[in-house]
């Protein structure tokens, strides 16, 4: 495996049924060809305690309150930030994670209705590494909620980890606004069209890649 020669850390995010895990999976399948040293994460659910956190926050089995929520995810996200996140950088990783701070502030603040200054301040106790690049999705929220409910429906999880699917068009439109406010208000991020085909967009997406590391 050939090592980078600095490290890199690169966020892809976007509602659920955006494309983006697919995304990353494709530009890890990229990235082996060329065989440099990376490692494929996400959040929540990158450690073991964020993989029993992320049970917990996906499920429909429990009835948690939005703050909870919150902070679950505030707290998967400084062990991932200490055991994963800090690890790769010092070894010179590339990073690709699946998910970030960006949906936190898009699904609970925009799309529960929670105080920003809440998450504002859980950021700064638990974010201490952040991406030198951010990749949102963005596709129309009427496809993208039919996508990850059908998805769910196949691999028969509709009731185990359909909890925010269940919440309908109008909470996915103001998750959406958040990733729209996140792309404003925060450095390095860049917005792509989720509604290409999926060869397209992974060709986009290893584009910006390859520029960014110099492949």
């Amino acid at each position: 495996m050939q090592q980078t020669k600095r490290p890199y850390f690169l966020v892809i995010d976007g509602i659920d049924g955006s494309g983006k895990s697919t995304q990353c999976k494709l530009l890890s399948n990229y990235l082996s060809t060329k065989k440099v040293d990376f490692i494929l994460t996400k959040e929540p659910g990158g450690t073991e305690v964020g993989n029993i956190l992320r049970n917990i926050l996906i499920s429909s089995e429990y009835n948690i309150e939005p703050e909870t929520e919150l902070l679950l995810y505030s707290a998967d996200r400084l062990e991932h930030q200490k055991k994963v996140i800090e690890p790769a950088l010092e070894n010179n990783k590339i990073i690709i994670c699946d998910r970030f701070i960006s949906s936190t502030y898009a699904y609970q603040v925009f799309g529960r209705g929670l105080n920003i200054d809440t998450l504002k301040l859980l950021e700064k106790l638990t974010v201490f590494y952040w991406p030198n690049l951010t990749i949102l999705i963005d596709i129309p929220i009427k496809i993208a909620l039919e996508r990850a409910i059908k998805r769910l429906k196949e691999y028969e999880k509709i009731d185990s980890e359909g909890k925010f699917e269940k919440e309908g068009l109008n909470f996915y439109k103001k998750v959406r606004d958040g990733f729209i406010w996140y792309s404003k208000n925060y450095k390095n991020v860049i917005i792509l069209d989720g509604n290409k085909d999926i060869e397209s967009l992974s060709k986009e997406i290893i584009s910006l890649v390859k520029k960014e590391l110099c492949l």
